[in-house]
């Protein structure tokens, strides 16, 4: 893909801790505040959470997020776009995730209801292989399921999160490892078959176990299947960059797989 971006917020540690990171990686401001640029690629720099902390809280169209990416895009003539974020899990395991986002159902952290987000997954893999390739100890590295907003923007976005707590968020090495991978991924150029995802718990560890084979898209993990029909697996497709193929968890049920298998035969996509 082409130019990149990457954004962060400042009312997230995690966002403000790379931050800096990021300014030390020799990001310098251009003519307008908070958008800096190092060699092509851009940087977004925004105050409000770029996801809402309430659940259910959905700002009123047709300004649902702080920022128009939409037109930072334009304007900047940017391809996609990185979030840099903190991850919070019940767990709190010290992790390192990528993922897509967009709603199956109701929208419970923003974006619009049955609504995904354009995503990009062979910049998703090469960011998530760089992660992979000497991540700091005790951290798991693990792609997540789609969730949670943003939804609505015409160019692709997909999120890249430290976890699951403060310390974490706060520890400069652990942030410095997550930056040098976002900015190594966006150097690279992989080009393995798109896919997308069905089944498995929500850090996808079938699939995780995969992004050497392929490029995985948006993944609808076991709890969202019965939220799935045409019209959601079709933006599954499209929103993932055509996706050539789809992958089933071996977990699933059989009720659960025959209703995929059902969804991909009517839009002609083959598993893998």
């Amino acid at each position: 893909m082409g130019k990149p971006a990457i954004t962060l917020s400042l009312s997230d540690p995690a966002g403000q801790t790379m931050h800096g990171i990021l300014l030390d990686r020799g990001f310098k401001e251009t003519e307008e505040h908070n958008v800096l640029t190092r060699d092509g690629a851009y940087l977004f720099v925004i105050d409000p959470l770029i996801v809402p902390e309430e659940r259910y809280k959905v700002p009123a169209e047709p300004n649902p997020y702080p920022v128009d990416y939409d037109s930072l895009a334009r304007r900047y003539d940017v391809d996609y776009v990185v979030v840099a974020s903190r991850h919070w899990a019940k767990s709190g395991k010290p992790s390192l995730t990528v993922h897509p986002t967009g709603n199956f159902g109701k929208a419970m952290y923003g974006g619009r209801n049955r609504e995904l987000q354009l995503t990009a997954p062979n910049k998703m893999r090469d960011i998530y292989l760089r992660i992979l390739d000497n991540p700091p100890r005790g951290f798991e590295v693990s792609l997540e399921a789609t969730h949670h907003s943003p939804t609505q923007f015409n160019m692709p976005m997909f999120f890249a999160e430290v976890g699951s707590r403060e310390a974490q968020w706060r520890d400069e090495s652990v942030c410095e490892y997550l930056v040098d991978a976002i900015l190594g991924g966006i150097e690279d150029n992989g080009d393995a078959d798109a896919v997308i995802g069905f089944g498995g718990g929500h850090y996808c560890p079938t699939f995780s176990s995969r992004m050497d084979d392929y490029a995985f898209g948006h993944m609808a993990a076991k709890y969202a299947i019965p939220l799935l029909g045409e019209d959601i697996a079709a933006q599954m497709v499209e929103k993932s960059g055509g996706a050539a193929g789809a992958l089933l968890d071996k977990g699933l049920k059989g009720h659960e797989k025959k209703k995929v298998v059902a969804i991909l035969k009517k839009l002609g996509v083959p598993q893998v």
